[in-house]
């Protein structure tokens, strides 16, 4: 469309004849050139509800690209969509919005507050900002500030502490994310506040502290499988903490799981201590002598096995033995 082409589309926003404005904003749409914003600013104010969202319409269409001094207007506007509509559109801009959030932060209303706070500490100065919503009386805006970069280790350790549960696991998150390390005493209080146990993982393995060995009792799912995980990733060795305090408050089930693939006389040891402990499941024993038959040749275990045969009575184990030793015959031994 050529300049004169679309001054007269926008001029005819402001014609009399209710037609000829509803034409125009076809038009301008169709032919979706940024320019026509400045047509629909005065619609901000039209008493016709429909002229008023198309100009909201028209500012979620354009602003982006006309830039952050479009949303000036609506930022002060008296009406509360057009404020709420600048609020969800600051994030929209690749231009520091840091002035118009500065603006919002102020309103009354909830969401333009929470929008502003986010485009605040994603800005140029989110550390001169970030103290007002730590301790915020909104829990969105503290959850907010915790996961904002600008964030310290001493304000996500505080935030442990917080009365919200979402505030004091977007503290955890974070701390995972930094690769930070809970102290015992963080997590048990997080433990007490009913936090979900995921997050506290890494931190419990590394400490191998009481925390490791309340959070791996009566495990099953996938919280076993983090956990199994987590100890696979910190945790090659017997002589490990983590494993040494395992195996110290008899967490055979875990350690069972964490043996998968390790083979040495040590390792082997223990899974037979392991699959003759009568405290763990049957299942769980069960598996360890499944995984036991690609080393069916191996005379060590054809001979364990035998022995294992010879005291066991319970059916499932009894089963899976048996197969385990009809593996090793096939092969000789």
């Amino acid at each position: 469309m050529a300049a004169g082409g679309l001054d007269s589309e926008i001029a005819r926003l402001r014609h009399r004849d209710v037609r000829k404005r509803r034409r125009a904003i076809r038009v301008l749409f169709d032919t979706d050139i940024p320019r026509a914003l400045e047509g629909f600013v005065p619609l901000l104010n039209d008493k016709d509800p429909w002229f008023r969202s198309k100009s909201l319409e028209a500012h979620r269409k354009w602003a982006p690209k006309q830039g952050v001094a479009t949303l000036k207007v609506l930022a002060e506007h008296s009406w509360l969509e057009a404020r709420r509509c600048a609020a969800n559109l600051l994030g929209e801009f690749s231009e520091d919005t840091t002035d118009i959030a500065l603006l919002l932060i102020e309103d009354e209303d909830l969401t333009c507050q929470r929008k502003a706070a986010e485009a605040l500490l994603k800005g140029r100065d989110a550390e001169l900002h970030i103290e007002r919503f730590l301790n915020h009386e909104d829990s969105g805006l503290r959850r907010l500030a915790i996961l904002c970069s600008a964030a310290t280790v001493e304000h996500r350790t505080s935030a442990l502490s917080d009365t919200n549960n979402s505030v004091r696991e977007a503290a955890l998150h974070s701390i995972v994310e930094n690769g930070e390390t809970l102290t015992e005493e963080s997590m048990s209080d997080a433990l007490r506040r009913g936090i979900k146990v995921n997050p506290l993982l890494s931190s419990a393995v590394k400490n191998a502290g009481e925390v490791l060995v309340q959070v791996t009792k009566d495990l099953s799912g996938s919280i076993m499988n983090d956990v199994v995980k987590e100890l696979r990733l910190q945790c090659s060795s017997l002589e490990d903490k983590s494993i040494q305090i395992l195996l110290k408050n008899q967490r055979y089930a875990v350690l069972g799981r964490w043996l998968q693939g390790k083979k040495s006389e040590e390792f082997d040891a223990l899974r037979w201590t392991i699959i003759r402990n009568q405290s763990v499941s049957s299942i769980e024993r069960a598996r360890l002598l499944e995984r036991l038959i690609g080393r069916c040749g191996e005379p060590e275990i054809a001979r364990e096995n035998r022995i294992f045969l010879e005291e066991c009575e319970d059916d499932l184990l009894r089963v899976t033995a048996e197969n385990l030793s009809t593996a090793s015959t096939e092969l000789g031994l």
